[in-house]
């Protein structure tokens, strides 16, 4: 008898974990809305009302693309992370114009050497955090010490993107958390995911996107 209990008891066991792993969503494209606040130093004070308070990534394999509104441009910032790939489609209504700026690789290269190199030990903390079953990982940035809190989940399973790419390898889809962005810190939370096709050519210029350099951009 005591046999058979122990039998059913494992069983049991077996079947909660397979549900658990079946649980588990894998969503191969679409987009990732997040809720973003910004945390400036006393120079960076004067780009406050310029920076969004939501950012949507679209997502489809390894590409993805960052969706902002900053003043009366959108800003579409495109990553291919296989390739070391970025671009930026600049889109000003109000001045007609569309400008495309592709990363040179020394761009790039500089753009992840000012990224913060991290560290993270995963604790036992959880809670729900807007819907999803997540962990506490608290992160280290090498270069300071500087220690961040971020919470992950193994509810779903989505590619990283732009903005969590820094801290996607710490045992989880990261639902709150800190990145950077040139100098900037920034806290950032899931608002919404939607499994959805992403359209044809999304990641890409069109014909009527004027090429620049990123120094041309910047001058303007």
């Amino acid at each position: 008898m005591e046999t058979a209990k122990k039998t059913v008891a494992f069983f049991l066991l077996m079947c909660a974990a397979l549900s658990y792993v079946n649980a588990q969503k894998k969503i191969n494209e679409g987009t990732v809305t997040y809720d973003v606040s910004y945390e400036l130093n006393a120079d960076q004070l004067q780009y406050a009302s310029l920076l969004p308070k939501e950012i949507t990534c679209y997502f489809r394999g390894d590409s993805c693309a960052s969706i902002v509104n900053q003043g009366p441009a959108k800003i579409k910032g495109v990553t291919v992370f296989k390739a070391n790939y970025r671009s930026l489609l600049v889109d000003m209504p109000t001045s007609s114009k569309k400008i495309v700026v592709v990363f040179t690789p020394d761009e790039v290269a500089q753009e992840k050497a000012a990224n913060p190199q991290l560290t993270g030990v995963k604790g036992t903390e959880k809670q729900i955090i807007d819907g999803y079953s997540c962990s506490k990982v608290s992160i280290t940035d090498t270069k300071n010490g500087a220690v961040y809190e971020i919470w992950v989940t193994n509810d779903i399973d989505l590619a990283p993107n732009s903005l969590s790419k820094l801290v996607s390898d710490f045992g989880g889809v990261p639902v709150k958390f800190v990145t950077f962005n040139r100098g900037i810190k920034v806290n950032a939370e899931i608002k919404e995911i939607k499994e959805m096709p992403v359209p044809p050519g999304f990641f890409s210029a069109t014909k009527d996107y004027q090429p620049m350099t990123l120094s041309e951009l910047q001058a303007m």
